[in-house]
């Protein structure tokens, strides 16, 4: 929901706030999203463990730790807020910025730091409600919570209002989650109070379990957050970069957004199978899921790859159109990664990754080198390549190692569940790119209406026979997503 609130926002702040102060935004939004680094791989032990007691009945012990789970949060609350204050006094001489634009950076952060406990706190609620795949509830809630927030902007451009005042009601309503979530999960019986509990004993099975991932968060966090941090600090014009990175980025936000919606189903879905060890089963999902996935991939990314520059020119104007060829890099590496949530589930509830930690770290580091020695020429498109290298060495990890050895699969068979959509897609992508498309007729129109037509038009000629071809190889059948069982 966040990505598509990004996307409708991000031309429209851009045109009133200016490129300079809009990229301000970014880099403090980019501090505290990297910040979520400080709950030790929480999210993602939580939902296990919740997801596994649910399944074997044992409500008491998931009651216990949901509660400690709150105090938890409410201490790493704290502690975000004091790095976020010590950043805001201390943190002028880290960033490519001038001294005016850091004295607002330095409110925007006082504002996040404010907000904290509420923002954190929701989290632990928000983990109760996945594990009990209440998935419609929290997606139905982010979706008023994105109503509220495009509220917000036409509020802050009807009456001209300034960027601190619009950050601090964005991060005030972004705060409000917590209301319904808690209320949710009373309702529904996932907790009985939003007390703070003690129970350090039976909540150390999580954290243990969560700190054995605490290194994949680290470094697969670093190697996101840290794309706009790192411009920031050795682009030659940070808040600049920063703009334009969050420009092109509210495309694979919105694709991700998208194509990540199985994955909050995927997870506890795969932790159930793995703790029956039902190895049929995991290969059926496996397989099958693999396929769906990338099908869902080609059809979010192809149609921005097709027409990055008429995109980029609707979205944001012609002067932005240079950066058409970071964006196709983007949607490309983006289509890599979502084939793999399947099997990325599956190894996650299985628990054994110190290879993936191993080899994501080194990955990482690789992937922020080439970020920072590429910085200065390419800027924006250094963000860009590094994250695809990082992308292209963990997805090689998957194949060589975890596919196999772990999870008892076929290689050929993930990649074939992969590879053949994907082949098809691309291979309609070039027949339709030999026709010679003639849009003189949208001349007479505005620039950014006339390139809107141009990507609708372009995006029916590849999808029609795309999604032919696939019904022709029996590679994607909507009746047979509605009664697949992943509840």
């Amino acid at each position: 929901m966040n990505a598509i609130f990004a996307f409708i926002s991000v031309p429209l702040l851009l045109g009133y706030f200016g490129k300079a102060d809009y990229g301000i935004i970014s880099i403090a939004t980019a501090c505290n999203g990297y910040m979520h680094l400080l709950d030790l791989g929480m999210n993602t032990g939580a939902v296990k463990f919740f997801s596994q007691w649910k399944a074997e009945g044992n409500n008491s012990i998931a009651t216990k730790v949901a509660h400690t789970n709150i105090t938890f949060y409410l201490i790493i609350a704290i502690l975000n807020s004091v790095l976020l204050v010590a950043l805001g006094i201390w943190g002028e001489s880290l960033f490519s910025i001038t001294h005016d634009q850091f004295l607002i950076l330095r409110r925007c952060l006082y504002i996040l730091a404010l907000f904290c406990i509420f923002s954190w706190s929701s989290t632990s609620f928000n983990q109760l409600l996945i594990a009990d795949k209440q998935m419609a509830y929290t997606q139905k809630i982010q979706c008023i919570q994105v109503l509220l927030k495009i509220i917000l902007v036409v509020v802050v451009l009807y009456y001209k209002l300034s960027l601190v005042t619009y950050f601090t009601g964005l991060t005030f309503i972004i705060s409000l989650l917590v209301i319904p979530y808690a209320i949710r999960c009373i309702r529904t019986n996932l907790i009985d109070n939003i007390k703070p509990g003690f129970y350090w004993k039976e909540f150390r099975v999580v954290l243990t379990f969560s700190l054995s991932i605490f290194a994949l968060s680290l470094f697969q966090t670093t190697a996101t957050q840290s794309r706009p941090i790192l411009l920031s600090m050795f682009a030659p014009n940070g808040a600049d970069a920063v703009a334009n990175f969050r420009i092109i980025e509210a495309f694979p936000a919105l694709i991700i957004m998208i194509g990540g919606t199985f994955s909050g189903i995927f997870l506890p879905k795969a932790s159930e199978m793995v703790a029956k060890h039902d190895q049929d089963a995991i290969e059926r999902f496996a397989y099958d899921w693999t396929c769906k996935t990338t099908v869902l991939a080609n059809i979010l990314c192809v149609p921005f790859i097709f027409s990055a520059t008429e995109i980029l020119t609707a979205y944001v104007g012609p002067e932005y159109s240079d950066l058409s060829k970071w964006l196709v890099l983007w949607c490309i590496s983006v289509l890599l990664q979502i084939h793999t949530t399947p099997g990325n589930s599956l190894v996650l509830a299985y628990g054994k990754t110190r290879m993936l930690v191993i080899f994501t770290a080194i990955s990482c580091i690789i992937s922020m080198i080439i970020n920072i020695l590429l910085s200065k020429h390419f800027s924006v498109g250094s963000a860009v390549i590094g994250y695809s290298i990082y992308v292209l060495l963990v997805i090689g990890l998957y194949y060589t190692a975890f596919y196999r050895k772990l999870l008892k699969l076929s290689r050929w068979k993930m990649l074939k569940s992969f590879l053949q959509p994907t082949l098809l897609a691309f291979f309609v992508l070039g027949c339709v790119n030999l026709i010679p498309l003639d849009f003189q007729w949208l001349e007479p129109l505005d620039l950014r209406v006339a390139n809107v037509l141009k990507c609708l038009i372009k995006t029916l000629i590849w999808f029609i026979p795309y999604f032919l071809l696939l019904n022709w190889f029996k590679l994607f059948d909507i009746k047979t997503i509605r009664h697949d069982n992943l509840s």
